[in-house]
């Protein structure tokens, strides 16, 4: 099964995504913050990556721009609570691949996969 890399500084967070992603037979990573995301993207195999906008020491977009040197292919699922405009249009123009607005709904699983399929098809 595909591994997706959740990096969320939010321990509660996390721990809803994992076991929901879990659950439909996702193998799962966890990062508290942006460097470690960007570690463990380096040093394993990840076909997807959720990352939460809004962290500490290097946001979601910081995150982002250095995950994409190391592995430009990697679709990357922007997640917050703070939907502005001009913050979705950077980051699809960057080159993500969605942005999901938190809390989460009952497609979330679905919005998921969907995103992996697209990019598999790519």
């Amino acid at each position: 099964m595909p591994t997706i890399l959740v990096v969320d500084d939010h321990p509660m967070t996390r721990t809803v995504i994992h076991r929901r992603l879990e659950k439909e037979g996702f193998n799962i990573l966890e990062a508290d913050n942006g460097a470690r995301g960007v570690e463990l993207l380096r040093t394993n195999n990840v076909d997807l990556v959720l990352l939460d906008f809004m962290m500490k020491n290097m946001n979601g977009m910081q995150t982002f721009e250095q995950m994409k040197f190391f592995k430009p292919n990697i679709p990357c699922v922007m997640i917050t609570a703070y939907a502005h405009p001009q913050l979705v249009k950077r980051f699809m123009e960057a080159g993500g691949a969605e942005f999901l607005v938190k809390p989460f709904h009952e497609d979330f699983e679905r919005r998921v996969m969907d995103v992996l399929i697209k990019h598999q098809n790519n």
